[in-house]
């Protein structure tokens, strides 16, 4: 560990629409490492899914990188052309998208779908593409692979479509895996045995994953390091530790609070929602984002935008409460580790 195999550096990314920029991601930096699964949370609208999108160059119009540098494996992909983009996109990285519903083409079999992949990155034969096919669907736990491979995806469940799209993700080995959101279609037994097979394929053939979700309970289980994001901006980072015992950010404690426990104390306790809305990043706030919605927030808040301080090594939060001067608020102080420095 400890290899960056992806490092993004100020990403900017806007889109120009015909009332304005949205400035959907506002300045992010953050790393994978190799073999590392990396959780991206927030909720809708916090810049999540932009992110992915920029670093597998796949946005739409009006959508564009305005800044920054994403660097996979030591090359930055912002100055790809696209057909380099093209030959890196589905065999060095690949993508989970959504809703498997609309992902797979409902003309072609699943089976060709996968293949198309392979012989287009890998440049097997047909047959040697649909032995490889098979193999994939079996290793993501598919029955009777040799039959399902030349079924169309209306003769799948839910759940197996979303395996047949991991399967068509992992066809090529990829150094990265960048699953958004995988599982929010499905329920919930469904939704462990595809978060449990994304660990096994994980530690099987090594891949990073970048897990994308709005779900903690989802991230708490497959990943080591979890950034929040709002307002297109990263609020918090840490280890999972970090994020689940040790929140530095209110806008992390909230997401917390909002999440259901299975403890008998839990039972009594009612889940609190974060009041009010995301902001509007057509004029995004100067100051915190979170800032109208959070009950700390202070007047500096408003106007100024918080720089990150690091509560160790790899935990930084972006929030005018750990500066020295700023009044102690015992559930993002109380246990601050001796060590917090602004930088």
């Amino acid at each position: 560990m400890g290899d960056k195999l992806l490092d993004v550096k100020n990403l900017k990314t806007s889109f120009f629409t015909h009332v304005g920029e949205v400035k959907a991601i506002r300045g992010v930096s953050f790393h994978v490492d190799k073999g590392e699964a990396l959780g991206i949370v927030g909720e809708s609208g916090s810049g999540k899914s932009v992110t992915s999108m920029s670093i597998m160059r796949l946005l739409q119009h009006p959508g564009k990188i305005i800044n920054g540098e994403i660097i996979f494996n030591g090359d930055d992909l912002v100055k790809k052309s696209d057909k380099e983009m093209q030959s890196i996109r589905g065999n060095d990285i690949s993508m989970i998208f959504q809703d498997p519903m609309t992902s797979l083409n409902p003309v072609y079999t699943v089976g060709n779908q996968i293949m198309e992949a392979i012989i287009k990155h890998q440049k097997l034969s047909k047959a040697d593409a649909k032995k490889k096919a098979i193999e994939m669907l079996r290793l993501v736990g598919i029955p009777s692979p040799e039959k399902r491979v030349n079924q169309y995806p209306h003769e799948f469940s839910g759940g197996m479509r979303q395996r047949a799209m991991i399967a068509m993700a992992l066809s090529c080995e990829p150094q990265l895996l960048i699953a958004d959101e995988p599982t929010t279609a499905l329920d919930v037994t469904i939704q462990a045995q595809i978060l449990e097979l994304m660990k096994d394929l994980k530690n099987k053939l090594n891949t990073s994953i970048m897990l994308i979700t709005h779900d903690l309970g989802v991230v708490a289980d497959v990943c080591s390091r979890i950034i929040v994001m709002y307002g297109g901006l990263i609020m918090e980072e840490g280890s999972t530790d970090d994020i689940f015992y040790n929140p530095k950010h209110p806008y992390t404690l909230g997401l917390l609070k909002s999440v259901p426990k299975l403890t008998d104390k839990a039972n009594k306790e009612r889940l609190i929602p974060i009041p009010g809305s995301p902001p509007d990043l057509l004029k995004p706030p100067k100051g915190c984002p979170f800032a109208a919605r959070c009950k700390y927030a202070m007047k500096i808040c408003m106007e100024e935008m918080p720089e990150y301080t690091y509560v160790d090594e790899k935990h930084r939060s972006m929030c005018w409460l750990l500066h020295p001067d700023a009044p102690r608020v015992e559930e993002i102080n109380g246990n601050l580790k001796g060590g917090a420095s602004n930088e």
